[in-house]
């Protein structure tokens, strides 16, 4: 699979079959640009204006949104629910992790999770091959409890998003954050380019941080 990073909390993930997944698409107030973007699937992980925003999107799609198990041919999208705040969802709601299977590897986008999830959760996400994890804080996890989420995931490859770039208004903290706590426990490889090209027979032995450029 290739996955691009669009900025924020946005992927798109292109399959081996050509099937195009986009991940949280955000609008125009953020700080990004948003791109316009042709796909087969878009999934939602909550209503917030920077994860659903759907006018810059193009094509024939089929919007995931809603828990549970969704199958699309040999790809199966099964949401989660989870919490967007550390309070039961009393001050933001409800947020969804996705869980992408396909070709033998599993990618988890946890959405704008705000607290550490469910036992129930963690076991079905423990051990997937990609996580791509917000690490900015503020109106998500913060850089202490995303690595917990690590510790506990042990995925293969750990995509940060949601954090703090030049292009990005919120208030978030960077990735610096982040780096400096999750570098002494896992290997981290900055990419220089936004987006990556992955399967089974490129995973390494080790857990490792791939850090995407927004270009």
């Amino acid at each position: 699979m290739i996955i691009d990073w669009l900025g924020h909390s946005c992927f798109k993930v292109t399959l081996k079959n050509g099937t195009r997944i986009l991940l949280d698409p955000y609008d125009d107030h953020i700080g990004y640009t948003p791109q316009e973007v042709e796909a087969d699937i878009v999934t939602v992980s909550h209503a917030h204006h920077d994860h659903s925003e759907l006018s810059h999107v193009t094509g024939d799609y089929t919007v995931v949104e809603e828990p549970g198990v969704h199958t699309f041919g040999d790809l199966t999208i099964e949401g989660l629910k989870t919490w967007h705040d550390n309070e039961q969802g009393e001050k933001r709601g409800e947020n969804i992790c996705f869980i992408l299977r396909v070709n033998g590897m599993r990618l988890c986008h946890m959405g704008d999770i705000g607290s550490i999830p469910s036992d129930d959760v963690i076991e079905k996400v423990k051990g997937s091959e990609i996580l791509l994890l917000p690490v900015g804080g503020n109106y998500t996890i913060d850089a202490e409890k995303a690595l917990q989420i690590c510790e506990m995931v042990e995925p293969n490859v750990i995509i940060p998003m949601h954090f703090k770039t030049p292009a990005s208004t919120l208030d978030i903290a960077p990735l610096s954050d982040f780096l400096e706590a999750a570098g002494r426990e896992y290997d981290v490889s900055h990419l220089g380019k936004c987006y990556l090209k992955i399967d089974k027979a490129t995973l390494k032995k080790r857990t490792r941080i791939i850090v995407m450029e927004y270009l």
